[in-house]
């Protein structure tokens, strides 16, 4: 482990694992709070430090992970005199794990380059569990240079994919999560199939996760049938993020619009 100083704002469902790990492996994290303090709690018996503002957050860290819900909070913790972009150094590295678009990470980026400052957009893919385990995906966007002064952090937390440019990291992520939202629905549809046969749904899952029609979404049904409402939600935005994006670059993605549209009946999961 090196002396570098992380800075972490977003300590949410997934936040907080991550934030969790880093200090169990003895990094420097500071964080601030934002509403709800329970999170912070837990986290300072572990050894955080903990400031009042995102600025604050910014001038004591080498590194600052941002990992808020969109781009409305994206940009009230990095912009203004309270973000961290007023409070961070020259060299010092901001990681976007935000979901956001390319181009939201491409002005981030050239924004922070008036101060000197390197931008890397690392979204994640997996879920709470896999953050505690350390296991998620982290797909990054960005200069290798400035990737290879972060690796050792990132790597505390899943598993590096240096996917391109700043952007590239978001890139995949809004593909990835294009294919799971398709296969969410596509669940559905074959859960309420078997089940209008007199089969059990579980067993289908059963069996999916023993042939062909297995996936990470046949394999992690429980939980994410278990938070139903916030998975799709965060889908739907991150969905619209791709569409949008694609439309830019003139990519046809009827499959995707319809998934983004198709409301099935809740009773059939």
């Amino acid at each position: 482990m090196s002396s570098l100083k992380i800075g972490f704002i977003g300590l949410g469902d997934m936040g907080l694992p991550m934030a969790t790990r880093l200090l169990n492996h003895q990094w420097s994290v500071t964080s601030c709070a934002n509403k709800n303090r329970d999170a912070i709690n837990v986290l300072l018996e572990l050894g955080i430090s903990e400031v009042e503002t995102p600025a604050e957050v910014g001038a004591v860290s080498d590194i600052v992970i941002t990992m808020v819900r969109d781009t409305s909070q994206t940009a009230q913790v990095i912009y203004g005199p309270d973000g961290v972009l007023a409070g961070m150094r020259k060299g010092a590295v901001l990681i976007i794990m935000s979901t956001l678009s390319p181009e939201d990470c491409r002005n981030i980026a050239s924004k922070a380059a008036e101060q000197g400052i390197l931008v890397l957009d690392s979204p994640v893919s997996g879920l709470p569990q896999r953050a505690v385990l350390g296991t998620l995906a982290l797909l990054v966007g960005g200069d290798a240079e400035t990737l290879k002064q972060c690796r050792e952090v990132l790597e505390v937390m899943g598993k590096v994919f240096h996917c391109g440019g700043v952007g590239a990291g978001t890139v995949a992520k809004l593909a990835n999560n294009v294919v799971l939202m398709g296969t969410m629905k596509l669940l559905l549809e074959a859960r309420a199939f078997a089940s209008a046969y007199s089969m059990s749904p579980d067993t289908l899952m059963e069996i999916f996760a023993n042939s062909s029609a297995n996936s990470f979404t046949v394999q992690n049904w429980d939980a994410l049938e278990a938070n139903w409402d916030h998975y799709d939600a965060l889908l739907i935005k991150d969905v619209g993020l791709c569409l949008e994006a694609a439309k830019i670059r003139e990519v046809v993605m009827p499959l995707t619009d319809t998934a983004i549209n198709y409301r099935p009946d809740q009773t059939s999961k």
